[in-house]
C-alpha cells in the first residue's frame, strides 16, 4: 500500500508530467489521489481542535503536506480527475498553508480563485484569509469588511466576533459538515490573525501606542499582520532599539522588517537618522524604492545617497525632520571620514546582505567600516547585522557591536515547496534525460523523465548537442537551451553561468534556437520600447540588444543600470519569460523567477560554496510570489565540473548549513592560493610577503619578485600579490581615517586594540593574527612618519594609501600653477592625466592613448557603440587580447575603469587642491566620470532617477536650460509628464514613465 507520500510525489509528478509536457519513470496510481482528501482535511480539523494557534513541528508539516496536495491536484488537467479547477480544494490549500504558518504561500494560493462556485460561507473564509482587503470577484462579505475596520483600529474585535459566531451558529444548525468545518476555519484564522495583528503587537514590541501604527495599516503601507520573522524580531526587543544579528531566509518578510524597525524608532523619536548600508547599488535602489513607498508622504525623508565619493550629504544636524540614509559601505566609509561628527545624530544602522563580510573583493572595505563604527559610535545606538546565510551566528555575535546584541534564528523554511533535480545528455539514447528530487522522496531516490529533450539539427548535418572534444562547451551550451526550453513552458526561467562569456555564448545558441523553431511571437510593447531603447545605448550589432529583440534576457553587470532596472520591472509586470544571469542574481535581487537553471557551479575563485548557492536558490520560488521552484543543475559530462554540481545538489537536498562567515581581512594573512584554476603553483604563505620592504613599498616590490618569472607565473604571482597589495592600502587608509583616535593616548596600544577588534582577529589562528598585529603597528609607524609635514587628516580622505596619496600630493605640489586652468573637460583630463593612468590595468598601459579617447568621449556624454564607433576609427588595430572591438568592453572599461577606479583618482586629487575654480572643475569631471553625461541639466536629470544615459541628454536638450537642479528637473518632468510620453513613447520603458 503506498504511503501519503507517495501518493503526494504522484500527484506532484503528474503536474510535472503536465508542465513539461513529458512523461516520466513513476507508475502512476490514481485511484489513490481521492484518498489522500481525508488525510488531509484531517490535519485542517486536528489544528481546528488545538487551543494553541502555532502547530507543533508534527501537525506544522501535516499541513504544508495539506496545503501542497490542495494546490496541486487541482491544477491536473486529465479527464479522470474530477477535482481540476476545484476551487474548494484552492481554498483549503490556502487555509493550510496559512494554518502551517506560511502566509505568504497561502496569498499566492488564493491569487486566481473566480469564486464561481464557492458557497457563501467559503467565499467569507477567502475574505478573511486575505484580511478584509482582497479584490476577488464577489461582494466582499460583511465579515470580512468588519475584519479591515477591526485590524486598522476603527471597530472592537469583540463586534467581528459576533458576526463569527453568528456564522458558525448558522452553519450548525443549517449546513453541511463541510460548512461547519469552514466556519470553524473562519474563526480560527481571524483568532490567529489577531493573535498576531499589527495594531496589537507593534504598540507593545515597540513601546509605542496603536495610535502611531493605525494610519500606516489603513494607508495599506503595513500589513495588517506580522508574519513569523516580525513576531521573533519583536519578542528579542529588536523593535525597542536592541542591537541584533539576524538570520532571515529568503522569502520571510525582510523588506516589511526593515519598515517596522524604522517606524519603531520614528515612532519612539529614538534617531534623528537612520542608516541602511546596502553592499550593492542595485540592491540599494531596490530598498530606496520600498521605503520610499513606505513612508509616502510622512514626516520623514527617505534619501538614497549617490555612490559617487564626493560630498554631497547634508548636514543633518539642521534637518528638521528624521531622515534615512541608503548607502553602500564605500560611500558610507567615505562620508564618515570626511564628517566624521554627523554619526552624533544617527540612532539606528541596519547592514542588509551582510555575508559580504565575506567577500573577496569588497570583504576588507566593509569590515574596516564596521570597524570603525564600532569604534567612533557608542554601543547603546542600535546596530543590525542582517543576512540569509550565516554559518557561525555566536562567532558573528561575540563580534558585532562588541558582543552588546540578541541573535535571532528561529525561522524554517518550507520543505514542498521546491523540486531539486539534474539534467544530462544521453549519449546512447540521443536524448536528454531529467531527474527530480522532492522532500516527498528518499535521498537516493529520483524521478527520471527519460526522454526530457530531443537534439536539434542545425543546418544540414549539425546535430546538437554535440559532446564532443572540439565541441564540448557548444554541445553543453545547447544542452542547457534545450533543457530551459522545457521548463520556460511553466514560467520565468532564469539560467545562471559563473562567467561572463559563458552568459554571451549561450545567448547566441538561445538566439540560434528561437530560429530554429521560430520562436519569435510577436513582441509585447513594453519590451519592444525597452529593446530600443537599449539599441541606442550599444547598438543594433551588440550581441546583447539582439538577444533582448528574439526574448533573449541577459541581466548581469555588463547591463547599464537603467536598462537592467527596466527589464526587472518588466520582469515583475510578467513580460519576461527567460533571464541569463550572472552573479548578480545572487546578489539579492527579487524577481519571480519559477525555475533556476543552474548550468555550473563554477570553479577556483568563481566556484560557488554552500553559502553562494542557499543563496543563489533563494532566488527562485519568492515567498508571496511564487508557490513552487524548480532548481537543476547541468550535467554536461564534464567530470570534475559535474562532481562539483552534484555536490552543492546533495547541500541542497540534506538542507546543509551556510558556510561559517569568514573575514576577507582575515584572509590576507592566510595562506592564498597562487593560482586558483592551477593548485601545482601551490600557495602564498603570509612570511612570504609580509615583511617590512613589501609594507613599505608594496609595487616596487611585487615589479622584483614577478619580473624574473615566466610570463604565466609572473601573471599569476601578480594577481595574488596584488590582492595583497590592495588589502594592505586598505590598512593604511583605514589607520589615517582614525588616526585622531589612534594618537589619544599610545599609538601602538591604541593600534594593537583597534587590530583586535576587528573580526579578523577572531577568525585566524595565533601566529596568523600576531603577524596581522605586526603589519597593523608597523604601517602605524610608517603612517607616523610622515610628520607634521603632511595633513594625515586629508590623507586618510583621500581613500588611498599612503604611498599613492604621497605620489598625489607630489603631483598637486609640482604643477599647482599649471594645471586645471582650462573649464574644457578634455583639458582638465590631459592636465591630470599622469594619476589617471594608474588606475589603468597594469596589461592594458600600451594601450593608453585609446583609454584618452575612450574617456574623452565618455565624459562628453556619447552613447557607448558611438565611443566604439570612434575606436575603430582612430585605433583600428588596439584590442585587448585577441579580441575584436566590442560595444560590450567599451562598457566594461567605461563601467569599471572610468566610474569607478578614475574616480577614485579624481576625488584623491580633490582633497589636495584648494583653489575653488580648480577643486569645482575636478568636481565637474568626477560627476561626468561617474555619468557619463557632460552637462548639469543632463546630470540633474539622472540623479532624479533617469538613470540612462540616452534618455537623460534627449530630457535635457528638450528642457533646453544648461544649468536646471535636480529639483527643477523633477518638476519639469512632472509638469510636462503626458508630453514627454508622447514624444518618447518608443523609447521610454514603463519603468521610466513612473519615476517621472
Amino acid at each position: 500500500m503506498a504511503t501519503n507520500s507517495e501518493v503526494l510525489k504522484d500527484i506532484w509528478t503528474r503536474l510535472k508530467e503536465q508542465e513539461f509536457a513529458k512523461t516520466s519513470s513513476l507508475s502512476s496510481n490514481k485511484s489513490l489521489w481521492n484518498k489522500l482528501l481525508y488525510y488531509t482535511v484531517a490535519a485542517i480539523t486536528d489544528y481546528l481542535c488545538k487551543d494553541d494557534a502555532e502547530a507543533d513541528a508534527d501537525l506544522r508539516l501535516r499541513l504544508e503536506f495539506s496545503g501542497k496536495f490542495f494546490e496541486t491536484l487541482p491544477r491536473i488537467k486529465l479527464t479522470n480527475n474530477g477535482l481540476f479547477r476545484d476551487e474548494e480544494l484552492v481554498l483549503f490549500s490556502a487555509v493550510a498553508y496559512a494554518f502551517a504558518g506560511y502566509p505568504g504561500a497561502s496569498a499566492v494560493a488564493l491569487d486566481d480563485l473566480k469564486g464561481d462556485k464557492l458557497s457563501l460561507v467559503e467565499r467569507v473564509l477567502a475574505d478573511v484569509l486575505k484580511h478584509g482587503s482582497s479584490n476577488f470577484p464577489w461582494e466582499k462579505s460583511q465579515i470580512g469588511m468588519t475584519m479591515a475596520l477591526v485590524f486598522s483600529g476603527n471597530e472592537n474585535i469583540t463586534f467581528l466576533y459576533e458576526q463569527v459566531d453568528s456564522l458558525i451558529e448558522n452553519a450548525y444548525q443549517h449546513g453541511t459538515d463541510m460548512d461547519i468545518i469552514v466556519a470553524e476555519c473562519v474563526r480560527r484564522v481571524i483568532s490567529n490573525c489577531w493573535s498576531n495583528s499589527t495594531l496589537r503587537l507593534m504598540p507593545v514590541f515597540s513601546n509605542t501606542t496603536s495610535n502611531q501604527w493605525a494610519p500606516a495599516i489603513i494607508a495599506g503601507k503595513l500589513h495588517p499582520v506580522l508574519w513569523k520573522a516580525q513576531r521573533e524580531l519583536g519578542k528579542h526587543n529588536v523593535f525597542q532599539g536592541s542591537s541584533a544579528v539576524v538570520q532571515l531566509p529568503t522569502g520571510s518578510g525582510k523588506t516589511a522588517s526593515f519598515s517596522l524597525i524604522l517606524r519603531s524608532g520614528l515612532y519612539r523619536n529614538s534617531y534623528h537618522v537612520a542608516i541602511v548600508v546596502a553592499p550593492f547599488k542595485s540592491i540599494r535602489d531596490e530598498i530606496f524604492r520600498n521605503l520610499e513607498k513606505q513612508f509616502q508622504k510622512e514626516q520623514i525623508d527617505i534619501n538614497r545617497i549617490s555612490t559617487e565619493l564626493k560630498i554631497d550629504f547634508s548636514d543633518f544636524t539642521f534637518k528638521e525632520r528624521p531622515v534615512v540614509l541608503i548607502v553602500t559601505p564605500e560611500k558610507l566609509l567615505f562620508m564618515i571620514q570626511h564628517s566624521p561628527d554627523f554619526l552624533a545624530e544617527v540612532g539606528l544602522f541596519i547592514f542588509d546582505e551582510a555575508h559580504q563580510l565575506d567577500n573577496s573583493e569588497r570583504g576588507v572595505t566593509f569590515e574596516l567600516l564596521l570597524s570603525t563604527i564600532d569604534l567612533l559610535v557608542s554601543k547603546e545606538v542600535q546596530k543590525v547585522f542582517v543576512s540569509a546565510v550565516i554559518g557561525n551566528l555566536d562567532d558573528i555575535s561575540g563580534w558585532f557591536n562588541s558582543g552588546k546584541n540578541v541573535v535571532v534564528n528561529e525561522l524554517s523554511p518550507r520543505k514542498f515547496g521546491r523540486i531539486l533535480g539534474y539534467s544530462k545528455w544521453q549519449d546512447k539514447t540521443m536524448h536528454g534525460e531529467l531527474y527530480t528530487w522532492s522532500k516527498l522522496q528518499k535521498i537516493n531516490s529520483w524521478i527520471e523523465f527519460p526522454n526530457f529533450y530531443q537534439p536539434v539539427q542545425i543546418g544540414k548535418s549539425k546535430i546538437q548537442p554535440d559532446f564532443n572534444v572540439q565541441s564540448h562547451t557548444e554541445g553543453a551550451r545547447w544542452a542547457t537551451a534545450l533543457t530551459t526550453r522545457q521548463f520556460v513552458k511553466g514560467g520565468m526561467v532564469a539560467v545562471y553561468a559563473p562567467r561572463k562569456d559563458s552568459i554571451n555564448g549561450l545567448s547566441k545558441v538561445f538566439v540560434e534556437l528561437k530560429n530554429k523553431f521560430s520562436e519569435h511571437n510577436e513582441m509585447n510593447n513594453a519590451i519592444s520600447v525597452l529593446c530600443n531603447l537599449f539599441a541606442l545605448n550599444f547598438g543594433e550589432n551588440s550581441i546583447l540588444v539582439n538577444a533582448y529583440r528574439s526574448g533573449v534576457f541577459v541581466h548581469d553587470g555588463d547591463v547599464p543600470d537603467g536598462i537592467r532596472s527596466s527589464l526587472e520591472f518588466e520582469a515583475h509586470r510578467g513580460n519576461i519569460r527567460l533571464l541569463l544571469c550572472t552573479n548578480t542574481l545572487a546578489q539579492g535581487v527579487n524577481l519571480p523567477i519559477k525555475t533556476l537553471i543552474i548550468t555550473s557551479v563554477g570553479n577556483g575563485s568563481l566556484e560557488l560554496n554552500a553559502s553562494d548557492t542557499i543563496n543563489l536558490v533563494g532566488r527562485a520560488g519568492r515567498a508571496g510570489t511564487v508557490n513552487e521552484s524548480n532548481i537543476i543543475f547541468m550535467q554536461n559530462g564534464n567530470s570534475s565540473a559535474d562532481k562539483l554540481s552534484r555536490r552543492a545538489l546533495t547541500n541542497l537536498m540534506w538542507d546543509s548549513p551556510a558556510n561559517a562567515l569568514g573575514s576577507s581581512l582575515a584572509s590576507l594573512f592566510q595562506p592564498t592560493a597562487i593560482d586558483a584554476y592551477n593548485r601545482a603553483l601551490g600557495d602564498l604563505k603570509v612570511t612570504d610577503w609580509c615583511v617590512e620592504d613589501f609594507l613599505d613599498d608594496p609595487l616596487a616590490w611585487i615589479t622584483l619578485r614577478v619580473e624574473k618569472l615566466s610570463p604565466k607565473q609572473s601573471k599569476s604571482y601578480g594577481n595574488v600579490l596584488l590582492e595583497k597589495a590592495n588589502g594592505i592600502w586598505k590598512i593604511e587608509n583605514y589607520l589615517m581615517s582614525v588616526w585622531d583616535v589612534i594618537q589619544e593616548g599610545n599609538q601602538e596600544e591604541n593600534i594593537e586594540l583597534i587590530a583586535h577588534r576587528t573580526f579578523a582577529a577572531t577568525r585566524i589562528e595565533d601566529d596568523e593574527l600576531e603577524l596581522m598585529i605586526w603589519t597593523f603597528e608597523y604601517l602605524g609607524r610608517k603612517i607616523a612618519q610622515l610628520g607634521s609635514q603632511h595633513s594625515i587628516t586629508a590623507m586618510g580622505k583621500m581613500m588611498v594609501g599612503v604611498n599613492e596619496a604621497l605620489k598625489i600630493e607630489d603631483f598637486v605640489e609640482s604643477y599647482a600653477e599649471l594645471i586645471l586652468t582650462d573649464d574644457a573637460l578634455d583639458r582638465i583630463i590631459m592636465d591630470i592625466w599622469p594619476i589617471l593612468r594608474e588606475a589603468i590595468p597594469v596589461k592594458d598601459q600600451a594601450n593608453e592613448e585609446l583609454y584618452q579617447l575612450l574617456l574623452v568621449e565618455w565624459v562628453q556624454g556619447k552613447s557607448f557603440f558611438e565611443i566604439l564607433e570612434s575606436w575603430k576609427l582612430a585605433y583600428p588595430e588596439n584590442r585587448f587580447g585577441n579580441r575584436k572591438p566590442t560595444v560590450e568592453k567599451v562598457y566594461q572599461i567605461c563601467s569599471q575603469v572610468f566610474q569607478f577606479d578614475m574616480q577614485l583618482k579624481v576625488n584623491s586629487l580633490m582633497e589636495l587642491v584648494s583653489d575653488r575654480n580648480k577643486h569645482n572643475r575636478l568636481e565637474r569631471l568626477q560627476i561626468a566620470m561617474k555619468t557619463g553625461l557632460a552637462g548639469k541639466t543632463a546630470n540633474s536629470f539622472y540623479e532624479a532617477g533617469i538613470d540612462d544615459r540616452v534618455l537623460a541628454n534627449r530630457f535635457s536638450a528638450k528642457m533646453g536650460i544648461e544649468d536646471a537642479s535636480q529639483n527643477e528637473v523633477a518638476m519639469w518632468m512632472h509638469n510636462n509628464r503626458e508630453e514627454l510620453i508622447a514624444e518618447f513613447e518608443n523609447i521610454l520603458p514603463a519603468y521610466f514613465q513612473k519615476k517621472i
